[in-house]
C-alpha cells in the first residue's frame, strides 16, 4: 500500500515539479514557498532539474574530465540527501492524510513536517554546490 502511494505520489510530483519549475526559471523556487510542502516541492524539483542537467553535461566530450569528475561528485552527494527528503515527503504526505481524517496526533504531523523540513534544509546547499559545478563547466 504504501509503495503504490509513493510511486503514485513520485509520478505526479515529478511531472507537477517539471511544470512548475519550468515556469519559475528566472525565481528562486526555494525563497519563494511558504509551507514544507512547498519547500520540499522546490528543493527536490530543483535538484532534479539539475540532476538532468549533469546527466547531459556529463555526456559532452568537450568538457574536460576534471569538471565532469567534479559535476558527478557533487550529484553524487546530493542524491542521497534529494531520496531521503522524497521519502520523508511521502511519510509526511501519510501522517497528513491520517491527521486529518482523525487517525494521527497533531504531534505526529508535526514531527513529520520537521523531518521534511530538516532533509530540505540539508539538501538545499548540495542542491546550490550542483548549480555552481554546472555554471563553472558552462
Amino acid at each position: 500500500m504504501r509503495q503504490l502511494l509513493y510511486d503514485r505520489y513520485l509520478s505526479f510530483f515529478v511531472l507537477l515539479l517539471l511544470v512548475g519549475l519550468q515556469g519559475c526559471a528566472s525565481t528562486n523556487p526555494l525563497a519563494a514557498a511558504e509551507t514544507s510542502e512547498q519547500r520540499a516541492y522546490a528543493a527536490y524539483g530543483t535538484f532534479v532539474i539539475f540532476q538532468e542537467k549533469a546527466v547531459d553535461l556529463v555526456g559532452e566530450e568537450s568538457i574536460p574530465s576534471d569538471v565532469r569528475l567534479r559535476i558527478i561528485a557533487a550529484e553524487d552527494r546530493a542524491k542521497p540527501v534529494a531520496d531521503n527528503l522524497l521519502d520523508a515527503y511521502v511519510e509526511f504526505l501519510v501522517v497528513k492524510a491520517e491527521f486529518n481524517a482523525g487517525n494521527t496526533s497533531q504531534d505526529r504531523l508535526v514531527v513529520a513536517a520537521n523531518s521534511l523540513d530538516d532533509w530540505v534544509t540539508r539538501l538545499a546547499p548540495m542542491v546550490n554546490e550542483l548549480i555552481r559545478t554546472l555554471q563553472g563547466a558552462e
